[in-house]
């Protein structure tokens, strides 16, 4: 990754997009086809040689990302959380992502219009020292949940009380 303008990491989405590519068997013309992009101009964007690459706009990613079943939070994301895990744990793990990207993607509006909802409190109270309290609160809870879910499941395919 290269050092932007304001310090902070520039993000090669060029393999996550051509490891889609290669398992949903998509071909550079049929991505062509759904992006409307130029076959010859997708091409240079998606060189494997990162020289020889042409810089890509963020329609045309959001594009190529949306042909792809993907949007830039899952591919965010999925950069973020893969870093050193190997192919076969991301495979397993991807579903996983796209169900938080999706489950978070209205959170902060949800949060807001809590926030809102309590006398007293607007934003200008939040800190953002309180991101790693709230997300121990989230991670928790959400296992909870999966044990929860785990267990229900464990009802049903091992007893005939459907009790939910």
């Amino acid at each position: 990754m290269d050092a932007g303008e304001s310090g902070n990491p520039l993000r090669d989405y060029i393999p996550l997009i051509l490891e889609s590519m290669a398992e949903q068997e998509t071909a550079q013309r049929a991505l062509a086809q759904k992006t409307g992009i130029n076959k010859t101009r997708l091409g240079l964007l998606l060189h494997r040689d990162p020289a020889k690459r042409s810089v890509m706009t963020q329609p045309e990613l959001e594009k190529i990302l949306h042909a792809l079943g993907t949007n830039i939070v899952q591919a965010y994301t999925c950069l973020e959380t893969f870093q050193g895990l190997d192919l076969l744990d991301r495979q397993r793990y991807s579903t996983i992502i796209s169900m938080l990207c999706d489950m978070f993607a209205e959170l902060p509006r949800k949060i807001i219009d809590a926030l809102d909802e309590i006398n007293g409190i607007d934003g200008s109270e939040v800190k953002r020292d309180w991101g790693a309290p709230l997300q121990r609160a989230v991670v928790k809870k959400v296992a909870d949940e999966v044990v929860k879910i785990r267990e229900r499941r464990a009802r049903l395919t091992d007893g005939d009380d459907f009790e939910l």
